[in-house]
């Protein structure tokens, strides 16, 4: 799925998937609320398989990122630089799990998910 489309009364939206998620939670909250109202199960499954995909595209990084900066000794420059590669894409790999949560029905909020 490229484009995800999502048609109401008054008009309609189109997303381009891959640059649109992963979002920023507010963000995720709004969209998710309008692709379960006005999207038909099918299209639904089908942005959750691709964003299921993107997330192992994400976590296949973190994994290796993680495993570069641990072959190497502490305090090294490249320890460091592989630990910031890491940082910086955990974040959106987390992103993308909460969106994929939201857009799958689960609960708005990610803290009150661990209460």
């Amino acid at each position: 799925m490229e484009v995800l489309r999502i048609e109401y009364a008054t008009g309609y939206m189109e997303l381009i998937v891959e640059a649109f998620f992963p979002c920023k939670l507010p963000v995720a909250r709004k969209i998710a609320l309008l692709i379960n109202r006005y999207c038909s199960d099918e299209v639904k499954t089908e942005l959750l398989s691709e964003l299921r995909e993107m997330a192992d595209g994400y976590q296949a990084l973190c994994d290796m990122y993680k495993e570069k900066a641990e072959e190497l000794p502490a305090g090294s420059p490249m320890k460091r630089y592989w630990k910031a590669q890491f940082n910086r894409t955990e974040i959106p790999r987390k992103r993308m799990e909460r969106n994929i949560d939201l857009v799958s029905g689960g609960k708005t909020d990610a803290r009150k998910k661990d209460a």
